[in-house]
């Protein structure tokens, strides 16, 4: 492929796989930054891009409709030439030919490549087809239904887990709702135990049941069995994390893992032309090396702009280099209390706390360096920090 010269990029193509934030960012920042040949992104569902974080803080009376939560109107991507296919499944890559291949047959050629697949809600085993999980759009009826039937039960203690949690528990009609985690505390993957044990005591104040350190010995739709024998009933939801989509990554022979797929800071993978970006992409860790992913609604659409940046460098038609990716930011509400994760709080074995009334600051460190902190009511803090954390990461390439 010859590259276009500077400053432009006419009658080259990218094709992007995912209409998430990921997807769609990295479509709006190549044209916003003048990125002039074709530009087409395939989404498997049937409904334009849509605010995700959305479902689970709305799952029981937030406005879910296409007015509510749709990111733009059909007029706006027509209008910067940005083309969406709804419905539309890649199945195979080929990046000899640098053509995609999608369920119907059909083949679209491609000189960048951008893979933005995210994931797929894992399943309780043996209880797949009876218990629904909150991934999509078209999850949201089947749970909305299930909910006017008495009791739930959520299998989880994450950030949807809870989210779900809190939204019924919040409802008002006194449905009663239970959290079973395996982990011995809520949120065990991203926050320290004493900001654990804070939202353990924020759910139970509301009503909410929890089970900590449980097994599962049986799930079906009508409720889970512990392995000690408990029996919880009503209906349950699973909430037990996503498994990365590296179908078309591994058609295409790219380096994938258990964390997705494997890509460098700048999130270019193994094979040249092809990016991947959002929940899918593997970057390394910056404390450890080790590929990991980074499943946040900010973090996707700093992929999405970082990767514009990438690919139109690649192409010759920006400065040479790329910024930096930044920190991971992730944010919940729960009861009116906004809860902000910000870098690698689990990582920090020393926490140092700042109490104010009902706002708390737990700063995590390892060793003498900060590495992660949780704001609890206390939004603005975390920006400032996350600002922190990536002064002491730049010298290994890692911030703004």
């Amino acid at each position: 492929m010859t590259a276009s010269p500077p400053g432009t990029a006419a009658g080259l193509s990218v094709v992007i796989v995912g209409t998430g934030v990921a997807g769609i960012t990295a479509a709006e920042s190549l044209r916003a930054n003048g990125f002039d040949g074709s530009i087409t992104v395939f989404g498997d569902e049937p409904h334009l891009p849509y605010r995700r974080t959305a479902l689970s803080k709305g799952i029981v009376v937030g406005d879910l409709s296409d007015a509510g939560i749709t990111l733009r109107p059909p007029t706006y991507w027509t209008d910067r030439g940005i083309d969406i296919v709804t419905s539309a499944r890649v199945v195979d890559v080929d990046p000899r030919a640098r053509r995609v291949r999608l369920a119907d047959r059909s083949e679209v050629a491609y000189d960048s490549l951008v893979l933005a697949t995210g994931g797929r809600a894992r399943r309780l085993p043996g209880a797949a087809s009876a218990v629904p999980s909150l991934r999509t759009r078209d999850d949201v009826d089947r749970i909305r239904a299930a909910l006017d039937e008495g009791p739930v039960v959520i299998v989880g203690g994450g950030l949807i887990g809870t989210e779900i949690a809190a939204a019924v528990a919040s409802s008002g009609d006194g449905t009663r709702v239970s959290i079973v985690e395996a982990a011995p505390s809520l949120l065990s993957r991203v926050v320290p135990t004493v900001i654990a044990d804070d939202v353990v005591d924020l759910h139970r104040a509301h009503g909410v049941h929890i089970h900590t350190s449980a097994q599962i010995a049986s799930a079906d739709a009508g409720g889970v069995t512990l392995a000690d024998g408990t029996r919880l009933a009503g209906t349950v939801i699973s909430a037990i994390g996503m498994e990365p989509d590296v179908g078309p990554a591994n058609a295409a022979g790219l380096s994938t893992g258990t964390a997705g797929i494997v890509v460098d800071d700048a999130l270019r993978t193994s094979t040249a032309g092809i990016y991947a970006a959002g929940d899918v992409a593997a970057r390394p860790h910056p404390l450890t090396g080790t590929p990991v992913r980074a499943e946040q609604w900010l973090t996707a659409t700093e992929h999405g702009r970082l990767v514009a940046m990438t690919i139109a460098t690649d192409l010759g038609s920006a400065p040479s280099g790329v910024p930096a990716p930044r920190v991971p930011l992730a944010w919940t509400m729960q009861y009116g209390t906004n809860v902000q994760i910000v870098g690698w709080p689990a990582a920090g074995a020393r926490v140092v706390l700042d109490v104010d009334g009902s706002c708390t600051t737990a700063r995590c460190f390892d060793e003498d360096r900060l590495v992660g902190a949780v704001c609890m009511g206390r939004g603005g803090a975390a920006r400032q920090i996350r600002d922190e954390i990536e002064a002491t990461l730049r010298p290994a390439g890692i911030g703004a």
